[in-house]
């Protein structure tokens, strides 16, 4: 009996130091590293706007069907997007345009009022350049003033001929990035 006793306890010995050490090596872990990255963006400006965050261009009531043949276009109608108030920091403007293709032709826009056969062209005045749908463009924001200015313009435009009088109605975004 005493021997069975001396085994009972050497042996409920080695099974609490064995748990012990499987009770530290269930706890014990790899170290781990926790990376926390991040960027710095430049502060949004202002736009300058008497509706809000809308620009109203108005192509003018009196545009003549018979003038829009095909590749042909109404006036330019000027208009600026300024951006004013732009943190010191914020050294340049980009702005993202988007807007429902024209189906007649890539880089004009839809017109969703009731005239048929008319898209709407917008432009850069200083390249001359057609600003369709997902085009960029990047103005600089003066260090003295602390503004950026996108001159543009548009128009009435019938990449296929045929214009049928009515409204013209086009929407276009316009998402500013700033750098």
């Amino acid at each position: 009996m005493r021997n069975y006793k001396q085994v009972l306890k050497s042996t409920v010995l080695c099974m609490a130091v064995v748990s012990t050490g499987m009770s530290y090596s269930a706890l014990a872990a790899d170290n781990t590293t926790i990376n926390i990255t991040g960027t710095i963006k430049a502060s949004p400006c202002t736009v300058d706007a008497s509706a809000g965050n809308v620009v109203n261009v108005d192509l003018g009531t009196n545009i003549q069907a018979a003038s829009l043949t095909a590749g042909k276009g109404s006036d330019w109608v000027p208009f600026a997007l300024h951006l004013k108030d732009c943190p010191t920091s914020t050294t340049s403007v980009t702005a993202a345009f988007s807007g429902t293709q024209a189906a007649e032709e890539a880089g004009l826009y839809q017109n969703t009022g009731d005239a048929d056969k008319v898209q709407i062209e917008l432009q850069n005045v200083a390249t001359s350049t057609r600003l369709g749908n997902n085009s960029t463009l990047v103005a600089p924001v003066l260090s003295t003033t602390k503004d950026a200015t996108f001159s543009l313009r548009a128009r009435a435009y019938s990449a296929n001929g045929g214009v049928t009088p009515g409204s013209i109605v086009g929407t276009v975004q316009v998402a500013f990035t700033y750098q």
